[in-house]
């Protein structure tokens, strides 16, 4: 049996005195990929948002690793191994993609300066474009400099916000096979948000279905039928 990495417990959490989240409690276990899946405004980024400690929960605890990381800031969870890749990359256009790749440094408190060489293994189209403003890479590539960023961390585990918006189908495949290796090879957790349920369904062995701030469905990926999704994720 998988021992968990990540536990919420009865988590509500929002925006100020506003809450988005009502009572979510959900595990996530070493080694898996689990997919968070819902219509626009139902929670999930603020869900990532909270497990790397961007919002304040007002009710409810967050283990991560067997520590409880609910009162930490977002910088140490960080230094315990969580990377949080957010939607819409947040690249810094006007730098360079090697000093983008940096910025992760920065996050982990690692005191190396070299880029680790398996980054270029699983991203070779970064060492092609080292010197590159990050502003001018395709939306695909900046998704790509954003996750290796993230594992320069060496994270545990990596939050996705929506890996493949805006991001033409060869690159998507790309990506997907790209995270399937991180995680078999490199052992690393992932959760992440995505709206395209084939992806979910070729990537993720887990996943958590939210609606209006709950968790409404879980289940294997295998048991992702058509009618949930209708019910859940159809506009």
């Amino acid at each position: 049996m998988k021992e968990s990495l990540l536990e919420l417990s009865n988590v509500t959490a929002g925006y100020g005195p506003t809450p988005v989240l009502f009572d979510i409690s959900m595990t996530v276990n070493q080694g898996e990929v689990v997919c968070l899946l819902g219509r626009n405004g139902v929670g999930k980024t603020t869900l990532l948002r909270s497990i790397i400690g961007l919002n304040a929960l007002s009710q409810g605890s967050i283990v991560f690793d067997a520590d409880d990381i609910s009162q930490t800031p977002t910088f140490k969870r960080t230094r315990y191994g969580i990377a949080y890749i957010p939607q819409g990359r947040e690249i810094i256009p006007y730098l360079s993609v090697l000093d983008n790749l940096k910025l992760g440094f920065a996050a982990s408190g690692r005191k190396s300066k070299k880029i680790p060489e398996e980054i270029f293994d699983f991203f070779p189209m970064l060492k092609d474009h080292l010197s590159r403003q990050g502003g001018l890479l395709s939306g695909g590539q900046q998704q790509q400099l954003a996750i290796a960023r993230g594992l320069i961390c060496n994270p545990k585990l990596i939050l996705l916000d929506e890996p493949t918006e805006g991001i033409q189908p060869s690159i998507v495949q790309e990506i997907k096979d790209t995270l399937q290796r991180i995680n078999q090879e490199k052992g690393i957790t992932v959760l992440m948000v995505e709206q395209k349920i084939e992806f979910a369904r070729q990537l993720a062995q887990r996943f958590f279905m939210m609606d209006k701030g709950s968790i409404v469905a879980r289940g294997q990926t295998e048991e992702l039928t058509d009618s949930l999704v209708n019910q859940y994720l159809a506009v």
